[in-house]
């Protein structure tokens, strides 16, 4: 696995973005990570959606494929976030709680976050954070 998925990655693939299809499908052989907390997103957009049964059952499609590993958080993860949070915090910079828990997930496992978010992620990269934006 090299590659955890960003929300708005999965939420594009799901919509049948064609680049990010094809991305996915170049990509999906060697295995993709998605974090618990990109997971608990698309849940809360499927139940706040208009239809919320249909992209419930996209979201539990898309995270049954064997190819597709939820990465869970876990006691390095907490630190890495913690630690990241803190340093951003003292410097005035404000991004998005669940970014930096993503990134944090990613930096911890060696993973490269797989984004459309050139803003968010990008100013991440000093903490070890791999960023590929599509």
């Amino acid at each position: 696995m090299k590659f955890l998925l960003d929300t708005n990655i999965v939420i594009d693939f799901l919509r049948g973005e064609k680049s990010i299809v094809e991305k996915i499908g170049q990509i999906l052989p060697h295995g993709i990570g998605i974090s618990a907390v990109s997971l608990a997103e698309l849940y809360h957009g499927a139940y706040k959606s208009s239809r919320p049964k249909y992209n419930l059952e996209k979201v539990d499609e898309f995270i049954s494929v064997p190819e597709i590993s939820v990465v869970n958080l876990d006691k390095q993860i907490a630190r890495h976030y913690g630690k990241m949070l803190a340093e951003l915090e003292s410097r005035g910079v404000k991004l998005a709680e669940v970014d930096i828990l993503i990134a944090a997930t990613a930096g911890e496992i060696g993973l490269t976050i797989l984004t459309g978010d050139k803003k968010h992620f990008a100013r991440l990269v000093e903490f070890g954070v791999k960023v590929e934006i599509v």
